[in-house]
């Protein structure tokens, strides 16, 4: 039984990843445009790679709570049914914490 549903959790988290890498990448590059700040440092880049990172496992949380609740409470938590609203309010907080982040990066007094 867990096999058939850590393989259902998968499928319709996975997919769902590059979206949200798309939008957080975007949101990030409004900021810059915003900020005018469009030159990189090693120190920089460095820290635009662990932010991606950081984006994937903070995505990932939703498939171990799901793969939990399946495993532990064989799905009486009802995890699956709040898929959409942590994958929305998840991508929307993470858009806005990365926007935020890069203006007050490069205009701390803004």
């Amino acid at each position: 039984m867990i096999g058939d549903t850590t393989e259902d959790i998968l499928k319709w988290w996975e997919p769902k990843r590059l979206w949200f890498n798309i939008a957080v990448s975007f949101f990030s590059v409004l900021a810059l445009v915003r900020t005018n700040q469009f030159s990189f440092l090693t120190l920089e880049l460095f820290g635009v790679v662990l932010w991606g990172l950081l984006a994937n496992v903070l995505f990932s949380t939703g498939i171990i709570i799901e793969l939990l609740d399946a495993y532990y409470f064989k799905g009486k938590l009802s995890v699956k049914n709040f898929r959409w609203l942590f994958y929305i309010s998840g991508t929307l907080l993470y858009c806005a914490w990365s926007f935020v982040y890069v203006v007050f990066y490069y205009m701390p007094d803004f």
